[in-house]
């Protein structure tokens, strides 16, 4: 049990680095006189499909699943960048002038089995953190959001062998969102968009 909570917790600070690296280069380019969000406002419930050039994805593997025009329309403000740090199509970060919207699959479990082990690994090391994951009902097989005590939550979502992550935070000096609530109210939407993509 301790090997197991030990690799989680090498697991979890590498993620967090690569996520700070990540944040870090976003927000050193980020426009430090931009006005901070007013409202992450309510999303939206009906995503239009639109038909034009600009909604085709904009990078092979992972950034294929949503384009940057429905990024843009949920989260309310356009995309302006769409990277892949990871450049093997797992991790696609779409930026748009005061977000960051982080989309992680995970098909490889290392450690950790298979999907089913991941997310309860996952459970069981917030709770060992004193967080508590919040399930979140009718999202693929399993879903909750998990860390950060409502400062910075990830949602992860498991559909059958695959695990996806959404993560939604503020460009601003200290990372923070102006409301939790609205950063997980516009994953579950982007969750449900992307689950209506996979098998």
């Amino acid at each position: 049990m301790r090997k197991n909570s030990m690799f989680i917790s090498v697991v979890v600070l590498i993620g967090t680095i690569l996520m700070a690296a990540c944040s870090q280069a976003a927000a050193s380019t980020a426009n430090p006189n931009a006005p901070a969000v007013a409202s992450l406002a309510s999303p939206a419930t009906a995503i239009p499909q639109s038909t034009d050039t600009n909604s085709v994805p904009a990078m092979a593997g992972n950034c294929t699943l949503l384009s940057k025009d429905e990024i843009g329309t949920v989260l309310g403000e356009a995309v302006v960048d769409v990277r892949d740090p990871a450049k093997d199509g797992s991790l696609c970060v779409y930026q748009t002038q005061n977000l960051i919207l982080e989309l992680n699959t995970l098909k490889v479990f290392g450690g950790f089995g298979d999907s089913v082990n991941y997310m309860q690994q996952i459970r069981a090391n917030d709770i060992a953190n004193g967080d508590t994951p919040l399930d979140v009902a009718g999202l693929g097989d399993e879903a909750f959001y998990h860390g950060g005590s409502g400062y910075y939550r990830v949602l992860l979502v498991r559909k059958g062998a695959i695990v996806y992550s959404f993560g939604l935070r503020n460009i601003t000096a200290d990372q923070s969102l102006s409301s939790p609530d609205n950063a997980e109210a516009l994953e579950k939407v982007l969750a449900d968009l992307l689950l209506t993509r996979v098998p």
